[in-house]
C-alpha cells in the first residue's frame, strides 16, 4: 500500500483504527579502590576485575545487576553493612550472594540462594515455562494512544502532536510486518486506541482479541501500563513496554518486558563507562588521574543515590563515594564549582538532572568558563556525562556540549551510514513519502525482534530472551531477567536476607554517545 502524503497517512490510520483494524499475514512456514587525598578529591585507579566471591566460583563477567538490598545493623559498636548481588551462572540459573562488612574487617561473602527459573519453589512467582511451543500463526495486540476520537485532518497535513509517537511507532511496525512475512512469520495484529484513558484501557482488556492474544505491545502511560501488566501476569501473556523507563510499574511479573532501560541500568553502565573515558587527544598534557564529581539538584537525590550505589558496587567497597555538589536552586557559579575540580587531572562531571533545562544551561555555561578553547592545554580538562533528554533541549547552546566533551547513555542511536538504516529509510519513504523518525525505528526494530522470537521459541519466548542478543537499527536487544531482594524490617543476621523475586525482564543495553564535531557519535 502506498501513501502520497502525511495527511492521507493519518486519515487512513485513524479510519482503520475505528474499524478495529486487523492485519493478517498468512504464511504457513511454521528467532583504585577509592582514595581520597588531602583535598578530598576522589580518584579512579585503572580498572581491575571485580571478584564478588572469595571462592571465585562466580565469574565477574556474569555479573548482571544489583538487587535492591542494602541493610545496616548498628546494634554493636561497629557498624555492620549487608548488601546482596545477583550473578548469572547459566541460562536459567542465578546465584544470590550477600556480603557482610563489620567495621573495618574484611568483607565476607555467602551464597544465600540459587535461583532456577524452571523451579517455582525458588521464587515466589508462577513457574516460567520454557517449553518451545510453536504455532502456525500468532496473535498480537497493539495498544497505543492514537487519539483517534479527537483527530481532525489539519490543513498543514501534519499528524496531531499527541498522536505522533503512536502513529510513527505503528508505521514502523507495519514495515516490520512485511519483513516478517518474507521470513515466514505469520501474525494476526489487532490495533487498539487507548485514548490516554485508563477507563478505555480497562474496557479493551475485556475484548476477545486481548484474551486470545499471544503478545501485547503497549500501552504508553505509566497508569495504563500498570493495568495491562497486571492483566498480562494474571493471564500469562507476554507484554512489551516500548518506551516507559520506570522500573516500579510491576513486580513479581515474568511476563512484563521493559525495552527502554531503567535509570538503574543507566547508572550501572555510566559508572563502568567512567573508566573508559580518555583524555582529549588535542591536549598535550596527559592527566595521571581522573577526578570525579556528581552535580545535581535536590530533586535528583534518588538518581544520585543510585549512582553512588552503583559506584560502591563497582569498586566492591561499601564506603566508596563520589564527591557530590547538590545545588538548592538552579543558580550556580564558577566559584562554587572550582573547589571540586583539579586543573592537573581529567575532571569527569556526572549530571543526572533532566527535568530542569535552566539548571543544565546555567551549569554548562559556568563549567565552560574553565575551558580554554584556543589553547586546551592551558585550561581544565573536562568531560560532562549528561542525560539523553538533553539532546532535545532548545535553550542549551550546542557549543557547550562540544567544548565540554558531552557523553550520555541512550537507548536510541542510528548510524545513517549502515546498510540496515539506509534500507529502512528508503522503505519508509517509499511507503509514507517522508523521511523516517525516531519512533518509527523503535516500532520497526521491536516488532522485528520479538516477531522473530515468537517464531523461533513460540509463546514461551520470554524464558529464552537471554539467549538472543542482536544489533538492530537503533539499539542492541540484550533482554535479561531483573531481580529484587525484599529485605525484612528486622535486624539482619543468620542469613535471614529476605526473599528474592523476579521483577520483570528488561533490556540491559545502552548506547554511549559523545557530542563531537557538532554531531552525536557512538563510543561504545
Amino acid at each position: 500500500m502506498k501513501y502520497s502524503n502525511l495527511s492521507f497517512i493519518a486519515s487512513a490510520v485513524f479510519f482503520a483504527l475505528s474499524l478495529m483494524l486487523i492485519v493478517f499475514f498468512a504464511s504457513c512456514n511454521p528467532s583504585r579502590n577509592i582514595t581520597t587525598d588531602n583535598n578530598q578529591n576522589t580518584h579512579l585507579d585503572p580498572v581491575v576485575a571485580k571478584n564478588t566471591n572469595p571462592e571465585d566460583t562466580l565469574k565477574p563477567e556474569n555479573y548482571i545487576g544489583v538487587t535492591n538490598a542494602i541493610g545496616v545493623n548498628n546494634s554493636s559498636n561497629s557498624d555492620t553493612i549487608i548488601w546482596c548481588d545477583t550473578v548469572q551462572e547459566s541460562e536459567f540459573r542465578f546465584i544470590v550472594v550477600c556480603f557482610e562488612k563489620v567495621g573495618n574487617n574484611q568483607i565476607k561473602a555467602d551464597t544465600i540462594q540459587v535461583i532456577d527459573l524452571n523451579d517455582a519453589s525458588t521464587l515466589s512467582i508462577t513457574k516460567i515455562d520454557s517449553t518451545i511451543n510453536l504455532k502456525l500463526a500468532y496473535k498480537v495486540a497493539i495498544i497505543m494512544p492514537f487519539m483517534s476520537n479527537g483527530f481532525v485532518p489539519a490543513p498543514t497535513k501534519e499528524i496531531p502532536p499527541k498522536s505522533i509517537k503512536a502513529v510513527e511507532f505503528y508505521e514502523g511496525v507495519l514495515i516490520a510486518l512485511d519483513s516478517l512475512k518474507a521470513e515466514g512469520v505469520s501474525l494476526f495484529v489487532d490495533v487498539f486506541d487507548s485514548e490516554r484513558d485508563t477507563g478505555v484501557v480497562r474496557s479493551l482488556l475485556q475484548k476477545q482479541e486481548l484474551k486470545e492474544a499471544d503478545l501485547i505491545i503497549g500501552p504508553l502511560g505509566s497508569n495504563a501500563i500498570k493495568i495491562v501488566a497486571e492483566y498480562a501476569k494474571e493471564h500469562k501473556k507476554p507484554m512489551i513496554s516500548p518506551f516507559n523507563s520506570r522500573a516500579d510499574l510491576t513486580t513479581n511479573n515474568p511476563y512484563y518486558i521493559q525495552v527502554n532501560p531503567s535509570f538503574q541500568v543507566h547508572s550501572d553502565l555510566i559508572i563502568a563507562h567512567l573508566h573508559k573515558i580518555e583524555r582529549d587527544k588535542k591536549v598535550i598534557r596527559e592527566p595521571l588521574e581522573k577526578n570525579l564529581l556528581i552535580l545535581g539538584l535536590k530533586e535528583d537525590s534518588l538518581r544520585i543515590r543510585m549512582l553512588q550505589k552503583s559506584y560502591s558496587v563497582y569498586k566492591n567497597d561499601t564506603i566508596a563515594q563520589i564527591p557530590e555538589l547538590i545545588m538548592p536552586t538552579t543558580t550556580i557559579d564558577i566559584d562554587t564549582l572550582k573547589p571540586f575540580l583539579n586543573e592537573e587531572e581529567l575532571n569527569i562531571i556526572v549530571v543526572p538532572s533532566y527535568r530542569n533545562e535552566g539548571f543544565i544551561y546555567n551549569s554548562m555555561r559556568e563549567i565552560q568558563k574553565l575551558v580554554d578553547k584556543v589553547e586546551p592545554k592551558n585550561g581544565y580538562q573536562i568531560v560532562v556525562i549528561g542525560m539523553d533528554k538533553w539532546r532535545y533541549y532548545t535553550r542549551v547552546n550546542f557549543e557547550y556540549f562540544e567544548s565540554l566533551n558531552l557523553h550520555f547513555s541512550s537507548s536510541y542511536y542510528t548510524n545513517k551510514e549502515t546498510s540496515g538504516v539506509r534500507k529502512f529509510n528508503n522503505d519508509y519513504k517509499a511507503v509514507y513519502g517522508i523521511g523516517s523518525r525516531e519512533f518509527s525505528f523503535v516500532g520497526f526494530d521491536l516488532m522485528l525482534f520479538f516477531g522473530r522470537m515468537m517464531h523461533k521459541y513460540g509463546v514461551n519466548f520470554p524464558a529464552h530472551l537471554s539467549k538472543e542478543s542482536a544489533q538492530y537499527r537503533h539499539t542492541i536487544f540484550q533482554v535479561q531477567p531483573t531481580y529484587d531482594t525484599i529485605m525484612p524490617p528486622i535486624q539482619l543476621k543468620d542469613n535471614h536476607f529476605g526473599q528474592t523475586i523476579l521483577r520483570s525482564y528488561e533490556n540491559k543495553y545502552l548506547n554511549f554517545l559523545k557530542f563531537e564535531r557538532y554531531k552525536l557519535n557512538k563510543v561504545n
